[in-house]
């Protein structure tokens, strides 16, 4: 089976590629910019050049790779769409339905796209109870968001009109390695790494700032059982994830480096995005329960070591 990647280079995508490396899959990874994958990963994938913003080369990449189904990573995310309105439009709107397109003509099973719970409004519209699957009061507050709502209207024409199968995972806040610069849980890699390296750090966002929490590999996980399971349930999933805060994830952090110079900015804006998100249906549906943040952050500071030429470090009691 041939499997397309966009984002495959990005922060989640990269490591869908991997997973779908080692579990034996064709994998395609459409890229616009050049690929940076190990060498046993390099040698195993193909390697698609194009911009997902150009009809004709999404049509051309599905076509000629006889694409069977896909998993759409590629986004512009909040920051750099609230710089850039146009650009953000032109790929994560324009460039999605060219996907969807692309997909429907030439009869591909399967595309995931994934959506965010920046496409919910804030938590105290639901009060404090966590988000479902199935909600409807959907008034994002970023531009991200808003297009990632278009995108989920967008999925459900495809699938009325033309039999498209297009699944949403709404995607909690994504923490992992690799997310040094971009994205809104940045600040984890720059703990960590002032961590290792005995340097201090301080992160701009309040130590108290609530939010659902999502390790990357758990993401990447989720994505690609979603492509591969045989017969979906349902069409829309959350992801679910842990509701914990900064100040806890620097308390883990501490139980190994206890010298850890870690400080926040408390007069940083809040995040407008809800922090209890249910994600039963999905645990259920493909089998697979997220680890807490005390399991990935561990697998995130050896991830660091490892790069590092240091020994990983075992849980700490």
């Amino acid at each position: 089976m041939s499997i397309l990647v966009t984002g495959g280079t990005g922060f989640i995508g990269q490591i869908v590629v991997k997973k779908l490396v080692d579990r034996g899959y064709e994998t395609i990874v459409l890229s616009r910019r050049g690929a940076v994958f190990p060498k046993e990963i390099r040698e195993k994938i193909k390697i698609a050049w194009g911009d997902i913003r150009e009809f004709s080369d999404v049509l051309r990449i599905v076509a000629d790779f006889g694409v069977e189904k896909v998993i759409h990573v590629a986004y512009t995310l909040t920051a750099e769409g609230e710089a850039n309105p146009l650009s953000a439009v032109q790929t994560n709107v324009l460039g999605t339905c060219h996907l969807f397109e692309a997909a429907r003509l030439q009869g591909v099973r399967r595309v995931v796209f994934c959506s965010s719970i920046a496409a919910f409004s804030p938590q105290e519209k639901y009060g404090d109870r966590p988000l479902q699957d199935e909600e409807e009061l959907m008034k994002p507050v970023s531009i991200y968001g808003a297009t990632k709502v278009l995108n989920e209207f967008l999925t459900g024409r495809f699938e009325k009109r033309y039999g498209t199968e297009i699944p949403i995972l709404r995607i909690a806040a994504v923490y992992g390695r690799g997310r040094e610069e971009r994205g809104v849980t940045a600040w984890t890699s720059q703990m960590i790494a002032g961590a290792v390296q005995e340097k201090p750090v301080t992160i701009k966002i309040p130590s108290r700032q609530l939010a659902s929490f999502i390790y990357v590999d758990d993401v990447a996980e989720q994505l690609v059982r979603l492509s591969l399971i045989e017969r979906l349930r349902d069409r829309i999933y959350n992801s679910g994830g842990f509701t914990s805060c900064p100040a806890e994830f620097r308390d883990i952090i501490q139980k190994y480096y206890p010298r850890a110079d870690i400080r926040f900015d408390e007069n940083s804006p809040p995040w407008p995005y809800p922090y209890k998100i249910d994600g039963t249906r999905l645990a259920r549906e493909i089998q697979w329960e997220i680890r807490n943040p005390d399991a990935g952050l561990l697998d995130q500071i050896n991830e660091e070591r490892t790069a590092l030429n240091l020994e990983p470090m075992k849980k700490a009691g």
